[in-house]
């Protein structure tokens, strides 16, 4: 037979030590490896904590995407500053849409269509 105050014991355990986790994904700003030597466990385990409580899968997406508004932060900061780097990487990522892009364009002769020959081993043409 199951005994369930050890089922339950060990559920409240894993609570406990999953509010410990959400502690250091935070402190650690989702920085899992971190995260985990804070907390006392190792890497696989914090996955498995990410995996089993959406409470923890939601600190780490959080934790992210405060890390992401301060470094845009931080961006922003250097195009304030006329950082001429910042102001290009700015463009070129977030102003795609207005044509601030690098790309390679491939053109045929005079600028029209490609043209391709496919030539056989044996001398024929297609």
């Amino acid at each position: 037979m199951i005994n369930n105050d050890r089922i339950n014991g060990n559920s409240k355990k894993r609570e406990l030590r999953a509010q410990k986790i959400i502690v250091a994904i935070k402190e650690s700003k989702g920085l899992l490896t971190l995260a985990a030597k804070k907390a006392g466990i190792g890497y696989t385990t914090l996955w498995r904590y990410t995996q089993d409580f959406p409470s923890v899968r939601q600190a780490v997406e959080e934790a992210k995407e405060q890390m992401t508004d301060f470094a845009e932060g931080k961006l922003f900061e250097q195009i304030n500053k006329s950082n001429i780097t910042a102001i290009i990487f700015y463009l070129k990522t977030k102003g795609k849409s207005r044509g601030y892009i690098e790309r390679h364009e491939v053109g045929g002769e005079g600028g029209g269509p490609v043209t391709i020959k496919v030539v056989y081993d044996n001398g024929d043409k297609a």
